[in-house]
């Protein structure tokens, strides 16, 4: 069972209930954001997460997640997003695990949007990346891993989901 903060005042607790979204060995938990951004994306990792850029301005512009395999050759997946905003990277060192994601959900240009993001790890907390205005969303993770992310985008990172692997 997992236990899921999914906004400052809403505690959630499932064992069945996102059965039908199903991505995989996981379970797909979100989206968070809006309904605009023509280009769906999912990425799963075939390895461990080991770094993520963020590019933030007003708003998330865009994010890429870097893995290693079994090997430990590092591979990057596309960039998610618009070319706009700072870029924000940050590596995990061997040790370090995702337990962790947290953002909030706004108005920027007019879209419904991602504004932030933060990563929380077994080490330390790496964000917030964006401006925190709007609505806030929290996703820890006691027993389970992330195994991917989903969401859509266009110029900016419209939405933003997660699948939850259990051990």
């Amino acid at each position: 069972m997992y236990n899921l903060l999914l906004s400052t005042s809403f505690i959630f607790s499932f064992e069945n209930t996102f059965r039908s979204n199903m991505a995989g060995n996981g379970v797909q938990v979100g989206p968070w954001g809006g309904k605009g951004g023509v280009n769906p994306w999912t990425f799963i990792p075939e390895g461990r997460i080991c770094e993520i850029r963020i590019s933030a301005s007003g708003c998330v512009d865009s994010i890429r997640f870097t893995y290693k395999d079994r090997d430990n050759v590092k591979h990057h997946s596309e960039t998610y997003g618009g070319d706009g905003g700072s870029p924000h990277t940050f590596t995990f060192a061997d040790d370090e695990n995702l337990i962790g994601i947290s953002g909030t959900v706004g108005v920027y240009a007019g879209y419904t949007v991602i504004t932030s993001l933060s990563f929380l790890t077994n080490k330390k907390k790496y964000g917030p990346y964006g401006t925190t205005q709007g609505t806030s969303f929290s996703l820890p993770v006691a027993k389970g891993s992330f195994g991917g992310f989903s969401g859509n985008y266009g110029d900016y990172l419209d939405s933003f989901s997660v699948i939850l692997h259990p051990y």
